[in-house]
């Protein structure tokens, strides 16, 4: 009796000792995640978000081809509107991705090169932004993720005996989760498709339930088929739009660049030219690092790190390929879902290189820690998101009855998510390089005032001073505030209250 006791007491010893660390490194990612949460508004993607589940324009069957997170979202925002619970459905697919790269990882790779990716995936300023946001990424990393740890379970089985249903059925469902939220995940089906047929090739009962399955992927998605092979076109309304049509076509140093995003600085501009120069010798050292996962030598099997790899890389250099054919998906972004993967080989690389020089493992690791820390320095304490929020919380505080608002911006849909009053508004849009012609076809477009009206507006540094400048001329200026925006790394979003002068009033 006593030595059963104690047996049972080591296991659960045991038990904890095992999901103590994972533990942690979740305990972590979540206070990441949180932090900060609803400190930044919306930018205009969440902003779409939102709107489009209002309008039903994201769902089904308006929206077929990424309808899932829409959905999802739709029943979500039942409870509250507010920034942070918003965010939160997010922050939960990012939480639940972190033990999952752990899983696939201590499966794939072994114990500690599974904590090391759940913590590289925790600390990715990338992938907190992402977490952080109304938007399907952390999603659809979450669900590839789990689609990818079912099919371990199929293709880790032992050699004669099949996969059980629920390995296969668990793989498929996730699979097709995934592709209803990003249909770039379709991309992971490839490697999928050659593992399964490497690894069953004699078994050809399995490689039938296998395509079965496969079938009824294509199946179930088929009502989206279209829809995606019509956004996808080069001449579809999405591909000529600006922001798409002017994207650069990647290059292959912008791989090298890609590691860099997704661990340790996704920003595009570093202003400090030796920090510069240090990020990018930390990106090179990771293409070493991924170098040394893939080398086999007596200290690991390199198998099943090759899975990993065909996971990470067949699908980037299938985007990759598709951004040369037709237009540039080559975004951050959308390759989030490959990021796990990469992890899990960065992780694998690293205890490698201390299993043989210990010195320059831990020479790495400072580095690491040293770039993680400024990329995190960077995102808690820059604002990078357009600060929609922050002007009409201006209007929000001190308007009055019978003020008006002229919303000078292109996206309106941030003043109908954040103000909360009843003052009428109107949108007039001005570029963001103004002329003073296009300050004196405002002022005539007016509509009636009566004592006092907000202007808000977005303009190019350059036309900061034309704009204060005019608007003293011709109006009362009551307030003023100016947010500057990192995001453009030009020009500020500028608020105004104005009060026409007396003799204006009189005319009119």
């Amino acid at each position: 009796m006593g030595s059963s006791t104690s047996i049972n007491a080591k296991l659960r010893a045991a038990h904890f000792r095992q999901w103590l660390p994972i533990s942690l490194i979740g305990l972590i990612a979540a206070t990441l995640y949180l932090y900060q949460l609803a400190e930044e508004g919306f930018w205009i993607d969440e902003l779409t978000s939102v709107t489009d589940i209002q309008t039903e324009r994201g769902l089904p069957p308006n929206n077929l081809v990424r309808p899932l997170y829409y959905m999802l979202l739709s029943i979500w925002i039942q409870v509250s509107n507010h920034d942070a619970w918003l965010r939160g459905l997010s922050v939960l697919f990012a939480i639940t991705s972190v033990f999952l790269v752990y899983q696939l990882g201590r499966r794939l790779a072994g114990e500690a090169e599974g904590l090391i990716a759940a913590l590289i995936l925790a600390l990715s300023p990338l992938f907190i932004n992402h977490a952080q946001e109304v938007r399907m990424y952390a999603m659809s990393t979450c669900l590839g993720l789990g689609g990818t740890v079912a099919l371990t379970y199929a293709l880790m089985r032992e050699p004669g005996k099949r996969p059980s249903l629920a390995s296969m059925a668990g793989w498929a469902g996730l699979r097709l989760l995934a592709i209803f939220t990003v249909p770039l995940n379709l991309t992971l089906l490839i490697p999928d498709i050659l593992l399964v047929g490497w690894r069953f090739r004699n078994q050809r009962a399995v490689l039938f339930d296998f395509g079965k399955w496969l079938l009824l992927i294509v199946v179930l998605w088929s009502p989206g088929v279209l829809s995606v092979v019509e956004v996808a076109s080069p001449s579809s309304s999405y591909a000529q739009q600006g922001h798409v049509a002017g994207r650069r076509t990647p290059q292959l140093i912008d791989i090298i660049r890609t590691l860099k995003f997704f661990t340790v600085w996704p920003f595009s501009v570093q202003s400090n030219a030796i920090a510069a120069w240090f990020y990018k010798l930390f990106a090179g050292l990771l293409a070493g690092l991924l170098g040394a996962a893939l080398i086999k030598n007596k200290y690991h099997n390199s198998s099943k790190l090759f899975w990993v790899a065909a996971w990470a890389f067949i699908p980037l250099g299938l985007i990759f390929a598709f951004s040369y054919i037709s237009m540039s998906l080559w975004v951050t972004r959308y390759l989030l879902f490959a990021s796990p993967y990469i992890f899990i080989l960065l992780a694998a690389g690293l205890m490698r290189v201390w299993r043989q020089w210990r010195i320059v493992a831990i020479a790495i690791a400072v580095a690491y820690i040293i770039a993680v820390g400024g990329g995190l320095v960077r995102y808690y304490t820059v604002q990078d998101r357009p600060n929609y929020k922050a002007v009409v919380q201006v209007i929000n505080t001190n308007e009055q009855p019978g003020d008006i608002i002229i919303w000078s911006m292109y996206y309106d849909k941030a003043l109908a998510h954040y103000y909360h009053g009843s003052a009428p508004a109107h949108q007039h849009i001005l570029p963001k390089t103004l002329e003073t012609s296009d300050l004196e076809q405002l002022v005539s477009d007016l509509p009636p005032i009566g004592s006092r009206f907000w202007f808000a507006t977005q303009v190019s540094s350059q036309s900061s001073q034309l704009l204060e400048t005019f608007l003293a001329e011709n109006f009362d200026i009551l307030t003023h505030e100016s947010f500057a925006q990192k995001l453009d790394n030009d020009g500020s979003m500028e608020v105004f209250l104005l009060s026409p002068r007396s003799t204006d009033i009189e005319t009119k």
